[in-house]
Order: structure tokens, then C-alpha cells, then sequence
């Protein structure tokens, strides 16, 4: 194990708040390592943790020591927060590491991951509204949460993710203060320059890099679901990792994004359970403002 070839920052989530869109932009950065793959999720994945930090480092961030900063992003390691900070603060220990995480409006973030995992064939409106999907909730994790545990994986828990201080808590509890900064989903498009100068500060680099904007897993949905779900079963073998090789990254992509997905705008949130979630996440909402000191009225007047 070497921890000049292991990450030292770490965009930990949420998920569907910027995650992806911060991890591409921070990656223009010279003097960033951005890992090739975005999701590793090493410390929340119980099978891949197994593999120990051998396999992480050499498998993802093999002769990176010259990159003054190693990144990678996993929004799982927020969800999973209560297994994960105490991993990375025993492989860790003493050792620098710098933390991200990126928010968005709770609400509007539930909604966006239900309908991101219609895209992936996890849900089916048809059967399941976002509405039923909040009632059911609980009863839909407590029947499968020790494999989502284990697994490390965000499915049904639409309004738990979105609970930031108390996913946050584990952290705090274990890492200082001044290892994290907090951004909202807006930084990213407003007075985009001088939010990205202060991560770049905080990363201890080239503050004046000029960073370009970023847009990252816009809203699809699959071309045809049948084609979308095969395609997802072929990733988990090994063929893939050969045509990894063999095809450029931007192809791979294209091929996803455009002939696989197509652009969606999901409809309108119903007013009753936008009512009810920002009820919900009042007090979650409170706490956060005191976390990350600053103003999240904006969130509140939503309603």
C-alpha cells in the first residue's frame, strides 16, 4: 500500500446533485488525477472492500504519484455514510484526505433519483408512482436491506439520501472539519469561476486554472428498455473489460447516451407530496444551514 497512489480527496455525494458534473470539471486540472472510472465504490461495496486496498490502489490508481491530487466520486459513500467513514478513516488513519460533498434541494433531488432509476429499469411508473414509492419506502428497504447494504447501493431510498446532516454525521464524527467543503448543485452554474477558485484553493493547487463548465447525466430515458436492460447485464462480464480497450472512452459514451438513451423530461411533481417532503425535511434542512453555514431558504420557499 502506498498513499502517494491513493486517493486524497474524495467527492462523496449526494447522489444526483452534481456529482459527475464536479468530478468532470475538477478533472480538466493538471495537476488532478481524476480515476477512469467514476463510481468505484471501494468502501461501500462490501465485495470490492473485500478485495483490499492492494486491488484499489493498483486497479485504479496505479503510478499516480506524480498527480498532487487523486480523486475519485462515489455518492454511495454518503448513502452508506455509517460503514463508510469509519473504513476510510481505518485504512486512512492520521493521512490527509479531502472530502466533497455536493447538495441539492432534498425534494427535487428525491424525484430526480426515482426517475434516474426508471432509466435504469429498477422502476416502472406504471406500477409505482413516486408517491407510492415514498410511502413504501421504508417497508421496501427493511425487505431488502442487508443486500443493499452490502451492496452498497442507493435503490428505493429516495428520501433517506436526501437526509444530508444525518448522512453527514459519521464524517464529521470522525474527520475535521476543515478535511470538507460543502457546495450546492448551483455553484456549479452560478459564479461558477470563483466556486471553483475556492475548491481549488482548498485542494492546496492552481487556483487560477481555467476550469470550463460541465453538464453532466442530463435527464434520459431508455430508446427501448429491453435493448437498455441487455445492455446493462453485458457490462457485468468480463467482455466488457476488453472492449474497454479496444473502444475509445468517447464512443462508449456516445453509444449509451445517444443510442441507447434519449432526452426526457419527466412530468410535474404532484403539489401533495412536494408538500409533505419539504415538511419532512424541515428539520434535516435546519441542520444542514448550521453544518455548511450558509442560507437554505431558497430550498424551503419551494414548496
Amino acid at each position: 500500500m502506498d498513499f502517494n497512489q491513493l486517493p486524497n480527496f474524495l467527492i462523496i455525494g449526494a447522489a444526483k446533485s452534481g456529482t459527475t458534473s464536479l468530478f468532470d470539471v475538477i478533472a480538466q486540472h493538471p495537476e488532478v488525477y481524476a480515476s477512469p472510472k467514476k463510481e468505484i465504490r471501494f468502501f461501500s461495496n462490501n465485495d470490492r472492500f473485500n478485495n483490499g486496498v492492494d486491488w484499489y490502489q493498483t486497479t485504479h490508481f496505479h503510478n499516480t504519484e506524480k498527480y498532487k491530487i487523486r480523486s475519485e466520486a462515489t455518492p454511495a459513500y454518503l448513502t452508506w455514510s455509517e460503514k463508510v467513514a469509519p473504513r476510510i478513516k481505518e485504512l486512512y488513519g492520521d493521512h490527509n484526505i479531502k472530502f466533497a460533498a455536493i447538495f441539492r434541494d432534498p425534494v427535487k433531488r428525491a424525484y430526480s433519483h426515482y426517475w434516474h432509476r426508471v432509466r435504469q429499469g429498477d422502476e416502472d411508473p406504471a406500477r409505482l408512482s413516486f408517491e407510492e414509492a415514498i410511502h413504501t419506502e421504508e417497508k421496501r428497504l427493511g425487505n431488502c436491506w442487508q443486500r443493499l447494504e452490502y451492496e452498497g447501493n442507493g435503490l428505493f431510498g429516495y428520501f433517506r439520501a436526501g437526509c444530508y446532516a444525518t448522512r453527514l454525521k459519521p464524517y464529521l464524527e470522525l474527520f475535521p472539519r476543515e478535511n470538507f467543503i460543502f457546495m450546492l448543485q448551483e455553484d456549479l452554474y452560478i459564479n461558477f469561476s470563483s466556486n471553483m477558485a475556492n475548491l481549488l484553493r482548498f485542494l492546496n493547487i492552481d487556483d487560477g486554472y481555467p476550469l470550463k463548465q460541465v453538464v453532466s447525466n442530463e435527464s434520459t430515458v431508455p430508446r427501448d428498455l429491453n435493448s437498455y436492460n441487455l445492455f446493462n447485464e453485458f457490462k457485468k462480464t468480463k467482455v466488457k473489460e476488453y472492449l474497454k480497450i479496444l473502444i475509445p472512452s468517447k464512443l462508449r459514451k456516445w453509444f449509451r447516451y445517444k443510442a441507447l438513451l434519449k432526452p426526457f423530461n419527466y412530468p410535474p411533481m404532484g403539489n401533495d407530496i412536494k408538500v409533505e417532503l419539504y415538511t419532512r425535511y424541515e428539520e434535516e434542512i435546519r441542520q444542514l444551514e448550521k453544518i455548511i453555514g450558509r442560507d437554505l431558504s431558497h430550498w424551503k420557499n419551494n414548496q
